[in-house]
């Protein structure tokens, strides 16, 4: 039931899967923290899909093994070999050919209720093994994928002029476009849950550069951007808003296992307003008129961006990556141009 449930469910986690899952990324995690190698912990994903592929076949074959002890007396045995007395490792080997489909004959069942269970075991071992390779072939396209997502908004993770341009220069369509990568992802790893283990080497194609750089675009868009410039933005940066929000909630909730409302720590107002501004600065031309001036716009502002960087500390600390700040300083501003 767990296999059939992690594989053929489209959200849902088998009790087995699950900690399984938790159970290797928390000991593979552990030994990379205590070598001092982060890039151990980029085997976990591996690591815990091969786990339970393992655990599923042998409680498959362990199950089937209780099934078949209590009536070892009832399978009939090939003369030619030699039998002692019958035990539950004898179950294991019954229940191990018909699990595999070997057969080799020496053992068979006696009565039509045998015979049943072993060819219900060998459907249900033959249907194991398809499922697991094509729940295996299936993970390893979408790791790619979110890695190039993560790719494709690296250069504004941390960079808010950067930000600025593609929201302006990029137009609508990129908003939207960034959005459809946002929820792709968060489907992915609701359906394929093993995402999560598989961590990038390389920082700027992980999951936290990903969720930073589309964070720093909804910012810019909702925030920083005015109006005048791009009379787009302000909705379609609140509908990001509402997304990036969804996914740190479903991230929250199925790996970090924590209450997404402990996320919500809003940012003081001072070091909000200061943000703020910073934002705006980097837009330049573009850029709002007296940010941080509008209480309710202030506070929901600190509220999202402490979210959010809350969420990626959590984040960088549970891939073993170096923290980043969203906003870090005031970077220079640009004009409309470009210059």
């Amino acid at each position: 039931m767990d296999a059939v449930m992690t594989v053929l469910h489209p959200t849902r986690r088998g009790p087995v899967t699950l900690v399984t899952g938790v159970g290797v990324w928390s000991v593979t995690r552990l030994l990379a923290r205590r070598a001092g190698r982060p890039r151990i912990l980029s085997s976990a994903g591996m690591l815990a899909v091969l786990a339970i592929v393992v655990v599923w076949t042998a409680l498959m074959w362990a199950g089937f093994a209780l099934l078949f002890l209590p009536n070892l007396a009832g399978l009939s045995y090939s003369p030619s070999g030699s039998y002692g007395s019958l035990n539950f490792l004898d179950a294991l080997y019954v229940s191990g050919m018909s699990l595999t489909t070997v057969g080799f004959g020496d053992v068979v069942g006696g009565t039509d209720t045998l015979r049943l269970i072993t060819v219900i075991e060998a459907a249900a071992g033959f249907g194991l093994i398809t499922a697991a390779i094509t729940y295996i072939l299936s993970i390893y396209p979408l790791t790619s994928e979110i890695s190039s997502a993560a790719r494709t908004v690296q250069t504004q993770a941390d960079d808010p002029v950067r930000a600025a341009e593609l929201v302006v220069l990029g137009g609508g369509s990129y908003l939207q476009s960034l959005q459809d990568r946002l929820i792709s992802v968060d489907e992915d790893t609701q359906r394929f849950p093993f995402l999560y283990y598989f961590r990038a080497n390389d920082p700027s194609a992980g999951l936290h550069t990903f969720i930073r750089g589309a964070a720093m675009v909804c910012l810019q868009a909702r925030w920083g951007i005015a109006t005048d410039a791009a009379p787009y933005a302000r909705v379609q940066g609140r509908e990001l808003q509402l997304r990036l929000q969804h996914v740190i909630d479903h991230y929250a909730i199925g790996f970090l296992m924590r209450d997404p409302r402990c996320l919500r720590r809003p940012l003081d107002a001072a070091d909000a307003r200061r943000r703020w501004q910073s934002l705006t600065a980097a837009a330049g031309d573009w850029g709002v008129d007296r940010p941080g001036e509008d209480e309710a716009d202030l506070d929901e502002f600190a509220r999202f961006v402490g979210c959010c960087q809350t969420f990626l500390d959590d984040l960088a600390e549970q891939h073993l990556y170096p923290p980043a700040q969203l906003l870090p300083a005031a970077s220079p501003p640009r004009s409309a141009d470009g210059s």
